[in-house]
């Protein structure tokens, strides 16, 4: 999951009014694309917004993930700020399942839960001593990764974690692992890499094995390119939408969900950055969503969730039409933007975080 960062923007003319009360709202079939959507009454829905509970002293809640099927979210929270900018950057990991929240001591600095199963196992990470290392939350119990210096991005429902290992210091291999840490395990296991490859990353897993990730090749080291690992070892490129040419592309897959994929494309006549593609057909289309290096998650079916790109509203596109989803504050009063993170696998709880006049908080969108 990406983090949010404070940014301004001119505000957009309103185009629906949205309700909210008290930290409730609800939304339909609002905004620039309702006219298509009446064209398909079946995508459709309503969706009711709720702030996850803040704990009493901490501030600024974000959504850094959320179990496939929606009954565990990840999300943090901020100390308020001292007006040092050398202070510790200190955030406080939460749980959040059945109503209930649970704390996740973690050392450092940057601490966060970046992912998580249905049965509350976190994949996570802190700075410690100014050295990223990976954790696992399992059981009440926080246990670090092996293999040194690195991060966890992504869980399975087996509890296979993957992220990416440095180079030890001091070592000859320069080369940045992508790496998956199996079940009942905290040894790393490095993944491979095709040999016109330098180095890599694995940000996220399917229940079956396979692992979607980027990696970087030796004549363009600068640039990352989107890749599949299959369970078997094996793994290829992912494919370019249309009108793309892979040297000229910066690409960041972010989620898989059946065999859908979706992640963050940067290239020259590109402006909304939200990619999906479609492992089934082997085809990838840009969406109408995303901003920046804001996440863009998907679910089975293809429904594709994060921010509407041009404007400060969270949205999901189901095929080409996108749905407008309710913030804490009126579009015209939003400075920043709000961002759906993850959609549960029937598609009925979208998780995110709103932007609320001073600070974001974790919400989450149930629909109907």
């Amino acid at each position: 999951m990406s983090r949010m960062k404070p940014r301004r923007f001119k505000a957009r003319k309103a185009i629906t009014a949205t309700a909210v009360v008290a930290a409730v709202a609800t939304t339909a079939l609002t905004g620039p694309f309702a006219s298509a959507a009446e064209n398909d009454p079946e995508a459709a829905q309503t969706c009711a917004l709720q702030i996850l509970p803040i704990p009493e002293g901490l501030v600024s809640t974000k959504v850094t993930g959320m179990s496939r099927d929606g009954s565990v979210i990840a999300y943090q929270a901020d100390p308020p700020s001292t007006g040092d900018p050398d202070a510790a950057v200190v955030r406080y990991p939460l749980l959040y399942a059945d109503g209930k929240v649970t704390k996740v001591p973690m050392p450092g600095e940057w601490q966060e839960i970046a992912d998580v199963n249905s049965k509350g196992v976190g994949a996570g990470n802190a700075s410690v001593n100014d050295a990223p290392l990976p954790y696992v939350w399992r059981d009440g119990k926080l246990t670090r990764l092996l293999g040194g210096r690195g991060w966890a991005y992504g869980i399975n429902e087996t509890g296979d974690i993957v992220g990416k290992l440095w180079p030890a210091p001091g070592s000859d291999d320069p080369t940045v692992h992508p790496t998956v840490w199996r079940s009942g395990t905290t040894n790393p296991v490095k993944l491979p890499l095709p040999k016109t490859a330098n180095g890599g990353s694995a940000t996220a897993i399917a229940n079956d094995g396979r692992i979607i990730g980027e990696i970087t090749l030796n004549n363009d080291p600068g640039e990352a390119k989107p890749y599949i690992w299959y369970p078997d070892g094996t793994g290829k490129l992912l494919p370019m939408p249309e009108g793309v040419d892979l040297a000229d592309a910066d690409v960041h897959p972010m989620e898989i969900n059946g065999d859908w994929v979706s992640g963050i494309l940067f290239a020259p006549g590109i402006e909304a950055p939200g990619i999906r593609w479609n492992l089934a057909k082997g085809t990838a289309e840009m969406t109408k969503l995303g901003r920046d290096w804001e996440t863009v998650a998907v679910g089975p079916d293809g429904t594709a969730v994060g921010v509407l790109y041009n404007t400060p509203i969270a949205a999901y596109q189901t095929g080409g039409t996108v749905f407008e989803l309710p913030g804490v504050l009126d579009p015209d009063a939003n400075i920043n933007w709000d961002n759906a993170e993850a959609i549960s696998a029937d598609g009925s709880l979208i998780a995110g975080t709103a932007w609320a006049g001073n600070d974001w908080n974790a919400v989450t969108w149930t629909c109907k």
